[in-house]
């Protein structure tokens, strides 16, 4: 079949350029263009060329893209009118409904007459005549009319007049408003089209402007509503479909003059104003001399030198020689156009189906989503009202029964473990003398037990953390007894001194004893203990990291700790307690507003001593996650009267006294009832505090403390803070979970072994520092094993152990210890995801009220609250468990 395009020399390839042109994406196209095909010789030949590219843009009654032919002729209708028809019957499949309504508002304002001489009577007046124009197309507008009974004559309407209002005369308005924000915004072309200054104006009044130059305004509105129907509602599946620009094709040139002309003349003056990207016209014949025409072979050029451009500035333009038909056909412009008889407008064929499905599933989505939504709602509202103060969220915990404290001193408590110790060193001594058994030395580094009464040996901590030691040593020592290829282990117990005051000295020691060493003999493996963050611990702790001795801490929390290469501890970080205590304080439901009523917390006061290492790092985090925190400095210490450290900022200040801080935080809570005051302190003063604040009238002795692991459950047992001060609503960390509650697969061995050493009624049954440092001697005992297994050999070295730390004991998935899951990532200094536990403190013991962290093998708490309501805090490092 021959085609209806003239083969002249490069016509082939300028119809590909200008197809090109206008199927180009719509993210990668620059302004619109303007394409004149002027006549050389016979006008025919270039009138046959646009009219048979209107038959490659539409074929077998199928418009390819949407495209519009312009015919002049007598009795025709006008340019505009055409163009609107002709886009309407020639859309693609699956192009949707096109809207135009900037165009059809100028059409119809242009029309509009109004004999008032007022000029805000007079834009009233247009208004209303567009907007009963506009009427007759909407359903909705014709709907709300009949509901207003205008047109029905005689009381019925006269007693509807209110709501008439509502139906005629409201939507009159909102209709006026509407255009008036579509044509004078100010990214808009109209405002600048008419001269009008930002903020000023009314569209209605603008009539005669609009009438002056009806056909440019008519040619801006159109190009404005064809740029915005590729351009907006993106979520439209029809909008996505429409990847071709509006063609406007003139195959016959218009009269001088002509509403034809002067739409092809004024065309790239109204593509930059409107900044259109999405038509592409082609005309014949208009003359403009300010253009020389450029041949086939040139134009085409051309026109490929815009498909790339992306930007939406002055409109194109391009006249193009059309030379006359000598009769003799183009072999390669015929050949083009045989294989390529219609424009590819690319992608999938046009389907009218496809996005009615896609907008019916579309719905259907929406419908779900809705749905899930409203049903969110329906669970959130409740639990947004739920008043109810948080107490216990784990069922059936309860703590062990009130400790007794026996007839014998503290000093004969410490000793029977430190005997246990000694007993089970001899056991190994025996073991390598008679059978050979690998033995080497681990160093626990702690505090004593010097003192006469038992409040000072409670709150030290040593006896129950020595006997975490004693009963770790048994259980691994015993394992070595039953199995060829593990390491028993002796303990050798070295006194830091109250406050690890001692321990830089003893580390010193330990460091000249292992320099001493014989090559190839280490017998020392590494240290565990170092259970406070305080300046001479870090002491102890740069001067065995210098002599290479791996160390696991118990129960030292501060960050500053893990500042060396050697050492990694058990306990979670401040850095994952203050995140927890800090979600649990915006989350739960933990101050009393009034009796039975709680609400959770809305601002805070920290206590905190800015010369304790473990008190000031947790308390610079806390106030991290909360920023409206305001922070109280108090050191009881004599000599570190701390006026030597002034406050960072307006939100912290000192207390010199007790009774000073609770002058502070009792005005602190009159200011904001919804104030908790966090404990980032050590538990000596805590129980002053609460005295001095009682006494205080104006706080009725009524106050929500959120205390840090500092204050463990023996510690709080001995104070009886919920006895002694009804008014008081205690909550603080932990490690372990009361004695009641069903501990992890580790924790049970323990708790049993604990048991039948210590009986069911020993204070420390609920304390978190035994554990934790039989976590501690698991964890170094491990690397050892390994590291022995590993070598085969006797040579066995404090460098081998400290790689298997490095590399972290267990692997990636760790090793299961009594207080939790002990995985360390590559090279970590803390198990990742620790269990961690928030306790309420009632008269009749503790009760769990949060407990988030990796309990288990493939078990962890990730959420707490009644429900489960709200996600634990995670680690930014996640060793992967399987």
């Amino acid at each position: 079949m021959s085609s209806p395009i003239p083969p002249l020399p490069s016509v082939g390839d300028f119809i590909a350029a200008f197809e090109r042109f206008v199927v180009v994406p719509p993210k990668r196209r620059g302004p619109s263009a303007r394409v004149v095909l002027m006549p050389q010789g016979d006008p025919d030949v270039a009138a046959r060329i646009a009219t048979g590219e209107c038959g490659r843009l539409r074929v077998s009654g199928r418009a390819l893209v949407p495209y519009v032919r312009v015919l002049e002729a007598p009795g025709a209708p006008d340019v505009f009118e055409q163009i609107e028809q002709g886009l309407l019957d020639n859309l693609p499949d699956g192009f949707g409904r096109l809207r135009l309504p900037r165009y059809r508002l100028v059409r119809t304002f242009a029309q509009a007459r109004s004999r008032e001489r007022d000029p805000g009577v007079r834009a009233r007046d247009l208004r209303d005549k567009c907007f009963v124009e506009r009427r007759k197309t909407s359903v909705l507008l014709k709907l709300l009319r009949a509901i207003s009974l205008a047109d029905v004559p005689g009381m019925a309407s006269w007693a509807w007049q209110p709501l008439r209002q509502l139906f005629e005369v409201l939507p009159r308005w909102l209709y006026g408003r509407r255009q008036q924000r579509l044509m004078m915004g100010k990214d808009g072309w109209f405002r600048r089209w008419a001269g009008i200054p930002d903020g000023r104006g009314d569209f209605f009044a603008q009539h005669e402007e609009v009438t002056g130059r009806e056909a440019d305004a008519l040619l801006c509105a159109l190009l404005g509503d064809l740029e915005d129907a590729v351009r907006r509602r993106r979520i439209s599946p029809w909008v996505r479909r429409r990847r071709s620009r509006f063609v406007l094709v003139v195959p016959k040139a218009g009269a001088a003059r002509s509403l034809t002309e002067s739409v092809v003349e004024g065309f790239p003056r109204a593509v930059e104003r409107t900044k259109s990207t999405a038509v592409a016209l082609l005309a014949v014949g208009y003359q403009d001399e300010r253009e020389a025409p450029q041949s086939f072979a040139t134009a085409t050029n051309t026109v490929d030198s815009w498909t790339p451009g992306q930007s939406t500035g002055r409109g194109r333009s391009v006249h193009v020689a059309v030379p006359p038909q000598d009769g003799r056909t183009d072999v390669e412009a015929d050949s083009w156009f045989r294989s390529y008889p219609e424009i590819n407008p690319g992608g999938r064929t046009p389907s009218a189906v496809a996005p009615r499905l896609e907008a019916l599933a579309l719905a259907v989505a929406g419908v779900v989503v809705l749905s899930l939504i409203a049903y969110g709602g329906m669970i959130w509202f409740p639990r947004a009202a739920d008043t109810r103060c948080l107490g216990a969220t784990v069922p059936g915990a309860r703590s062990a029964p009130p400790g007794k404290t026996t007839g014998r001193s503290p000093k004969a408590v410490y000793q029977e473990a430190l005997d246990t110790i000694k007993n089970q060193n001899d056991i190994a001594d025996v073991a390598a003398r008679v059978n050979h058994a690998m033995v080497r030395t681990v160093v626990y580094l702690g505090v004593p037990a010097l003192a006469d009464t038992w409040k000072d040996a409670i709150y030290s901590g040593a006896i129950p953390e020595l006997r975490g030691i004693a009963l770790a040593q048994g259980e691994f020592n015993g394992e070595a007894a039953r199995v060829s290829d593990k390491v028993r282990l002796k303990v050798r117990v070295e006194d830091a001194g109250m406050r690890f005051s001692k321990a830089p000295e003893v580390a010193d020691r330990l460091a000249r004893e292992i320099r001493a060493e014989p090559s190839g003999a280490q017998q020392i493996m590494g240290v565990v203990g170092l259970a406070q963050s305080r300046p001479d611990t870090l002491k102890a702790r740069d001067i065995l990291a210098a002599a290479n001795v791996p160390m696991v801490g118990t129960v030292a929390t501060a960050e500053a700790m893990q500042r060396s290469d050697l050492y990694r501890q058990v306990a979670p970080d401040n850095r994952r307690e203050a995140r927890i205590a800090a979600a649990f304080a915006r989350h739960g439901n933990l101050v009393e507003i009034s009796p039975g009523r709680c609400v959770p917390a809305r601002r805070a006061v920290v206590v905190a001593d800015p010369e304790d290492t473990y008190s000031d790092n947790l308390s610079t985090r806390f106030v991290e996650q909360i920023p409206d925190a305001r922070t109280i400095w108090y050191s009881a210490q004599p000599g570190k009267a701390s006026e030597r450290r002034v406050p960072p900022d307006d939100r912290t200040e000192w207390a010199r006294t007790l009774s000073d801080m609770a002058r502070i935080v009792c005005g602190r809570i009159k200011e904001d009832r919804r104030t908790v005051l966090y404990w980032a302190a050590r538990q000596n003063e805590f129980a002053a505090f609460l005295d001095e604040f009682d006494g205080r009238a104006e706080c009725n002795g009524r106050l929500t403390v959120l205390g840090g692991d500092d204050l463990t459950g023996v510690v709080v047992d001995d104070q009886k803070p919920s006895k002694r001060h009804p008014g008081v609503r205690l909550y603080y960390a932990a490690h372990v979970l009361p004695d009641g509650y069903p501990p992890n697969s580790m924790g049970r061995l323990f708790r049993q072994q604990y048991l039948d050493a210590y009986g069911d009624d020993d204070r420390w049954s609920d304390d978190g520092r035994a554990p934790l440092a039989w976590d501690a001697m698991r964890v170094l005992s491990t690397a050892v094993n390994t590291a022995y297994q590993d070598s085969h050999s006797s040579l066995l070295t404090r460098g081998m152990v400290e790689s298997d730390l490095v590399k972290g004991v267990g692997g990636p998935n760790g090793i299961q210890g009594a207080t939790g899951i002990l995985a360390f990532a590559n090279g970590g200094k803390v198990p990742v995801n620790k269990r961690l536990l928030i306790l309420h403190d009632t008269s009749d013991g503790p009760e769990v009220s949060l407990e988030c962290g990796a309990l288990d093998s493939e078990e962890e708490k990730t959420s707490w609250g009644p429900g489960g309501a709200y996600d634990c805090p995670r680690d930014a490092r996640d060793p992967g468990r399987a």
